[in-house]
């Protein structure tokens, strides 16, 4: 053969060839394979074992036990659906009572600083107008430095300190024996200063009124200057006392 190719010379060696490259060709199984093959086969007949008991146990029930069922089924879920709407209903209470108690508590936070400027048992700052009262005689009575007070509050003065004593609601102002004036039990030298709270716009003017505040410490010996300030700063509390006779009413 010239072209080098070999081609059997008889029938018996051309069978014997063509089971040689049927045994090359056939495909080997290896020991892996067979066990993923049989795991698949498993798997398979009992997912069709599964299906066919649920539609043996469906087919083998009556059309009243079908009705019966789907009855039950459908009653679940609307239970379901009531549970589910009683459950977001509860929420939503809990969400709007939880705003509601923090807003109540905001509020109640607010009233007691309030309470608590009002009561002077805290600092506070705010606008206001520093009343320096010139005595240089010592001549200034204590009506008249109350006066300059009580002018004070009535022309709407939300805190009020005079030298280094809060002014509440109880403040007396007296005389001790050597003719200095006393607040509260404590002596305040001279020039007194008393700073005040409040709109400037309405109580600078009310110390001016004749006749009034300025014109009583005048007469007094002494000069009373008013200064505007955007930031007066009152630091000066008082501690309250439990009350003896009254109580509140409920």
């Amino acid at each position: 053969m010239s072209d080098g190719t070999r081609i059997p010379e008889s029938p018996e060696q051309q069978k014997l060839i063509w089971r040689r490259l049927r045994g090359t060709l056939r495909p080997r199984a290896t020991w892996s394979q067979g066990i993923v093959g049989l795991l698949c086969v498993l798997l398979g007949l009992s997912i069709a074992a599964q299906v066919r008991q649920s539609d043996d146990s469906l087919e083998g029930a009556s059309q009243q036990e079908l009705v019966r069922l789907l009855d039950e089924s459908g009653r679940h879920v609307a239970g379901l659906e009531v549970e589910n709407a009683e459950l977001e209903s509860t929420l939503e209470t809990l969400r709007s009572g939880q705003d509601d108690d923090a807003a109540a508590q905001e509020a109640a936070e607010d009233r007691l600083d309030d309470l608590e400027i009002l009561a002077g048992t805290a600092p506070a700052h705010g606008r206001g107008i520093v009343v320096s009262i010139a005595d240089p005689d010592g001549g200034v009575r204590s009506s008249t430095l109350l006066g300059v007070i009580q002018e004070l509050r009535n022309a709407g003065a939300e805190v009020i300190q005079v030298g280094e004593v809060r002014v509440v609601a109880s403040t007396a102002v007296t005389t001790d024996a050597d003719g200095d004036l006393v607040v509260d039990g404590t002596a305040v030298p001279a020039p007194y200063t008393i700073r005040a709270i409040g709109d400037p716009a309405v109580m600078e003017p009310a110390l001016q009124i004749p006749g009034g505040a300025a014109d009583s410490v005048a007469g007094d010996g002494g000069t009373l200057a008013v200064a505007t300030e955007d930031d007066v700063r009152i630091e000066a509390t008082v501690e309250l006392s439990e009350p003896e006779h009254s109580r509140v009413v409920k």
